[in-house]
């Protein structure tokens, strides 16, 4: 029988698996606090601790819904009363507004301490991606009615800036909003870039231009270089169908299409992954329908397509369930 990891490991493991997405900060507290009181009871002299007691607390998970339903209704309120009052807001009315939006909702987020727990961890996450999103509304304003930028320019503009504010704070804390806010932030700026620097072109280059950058982002989270891992699966997953929709204007895209539906379908098989499975039959259809209707126009061919694409998902999950295997107990 193996003997167990010592402390030092035992911090590295953790680290490790928590940068990864396998486990969240709070587990990890959870299983080093289990292991050291479990070292002080088999130490001979000593009394034995109880271990912690398993399951979240009340008091984190009471916080954080008081956290959500406080800011959903202040910003709602604030909406409404800004809406009614004052009709002809100024621009400088609304700069302000965003201004304070991101300083209140970065400072709430700042004085969040977790200690361990996923609720407050969670809770502060979707106070910095509030405050992410206030800084794009800042920058929106600013490009759009102080320095007229087109709408390409002002999204440029919005998500240049706010891109690497999400990128810090996702190095921060590798929490999954971040991480998708990031990913959100450098989609749009490689798609609004690409307009820019070729206009004429329609959607179909600036969708090319996600779709390869999604499958950049899905390889990078597979190696390990994009935590967590699950969520740039995610990520990348949601980019690679809405490039290739993108990029549908053309012929080729059709090709980049259904190959995205082939790869999301074998992603989601190889990976274990049923939401992937999932994106890629939203992918289907997407993609059938609309492949079926161009060149098979006037016909039954599109239901046709779909109630055969519908069978073969079907085909998958059933040998998914077949195949699946519980993992034996250690």
């Amino acid at each position: 029988m193996s003997e167990p990891p010592s402390g030092s490991d035992l911090d590295e493991l953790l680290r490790r698996w928590v940068a990864e997405g396998w486990i969240e900060a709070g587990q990890a507290a959870r299983i080093r606090a289990g292991e050291a009181a479990r070292a002080q009871a088999a130490a001979p002299g000593q009394a034995a601790v109880p271990a912690p007691a398993e399951g979240p607390r009340r008091a984190p998970l009471v916080v954080e819904a008081l956290g959500y339903l406080g800011g959903l209704v202040a910003i709602a309120a604030g909406v409404v009363a800004v809406s009614q009052l004052w009709p002809g807001i100024p621009t400088g009315a609304e700069l302000a507004f965003a201004a304070a939006g991101t300083v209140a909702f970065g400072a709430a987020a700042a004085l969040v301490r977790t200690d361990g727990e996923p609720a407050l961890g969670r809770l502060r996450s979707v106070l910095w991606l509030l405050s992410t999103v206030s800084l794009v509304a800042f920058m929106g304003v600013l490009a759009a009615q102080v320095w007229d930028l087109s709408p390409a320019g002002t999204t440029l503009v919005a998500a240049g800036v706010a891109t690497p504010f999400a990128a810090l704070l996702w190095w921060l804390t590798r929490a999954p909003l971040q991480h998708l806010a990031t990913f959100a932030g450098a989609a749009a700026v490689t798609g609004t870039g690409i307009a820019i620097l070729a206009p004429g072109h329609g959607a179909w280059l600036p969708g090319l231009g996600v779709w390869v950058l999604s499958l950049a982002w899905g390889v990078a989270a597979h190696l390990g270089y994009l935590a967590p891992r699950d969520t740039g699966y995610l990520a990348a997953g949601i980019g690679l169908v809405v490039g290739a929709q993108m990029t549908m204007q053309e012929a080729v895209g059709y090709v980049i299409a259904l190959a995205t539906v082939a790869g999301l379908l074998a992603a989601g098989v190889v990976l274990r992954r049923v939401w992937v499975l999932a994106l890629g039959a939203l992918d289907v259809l997407l993609v059938v329908p609309q492949a079926a209707s161009r060149y098979l126009p006037q016909s039954v061919a599109a239901p046709l397509a779909v109630f055969c694409a519908g069978l073969a998902l079907l085909g998958v999950a059933l040998w998914l369930a077949r195949t699946h295997r519980r993992p034996r107990a250690r």
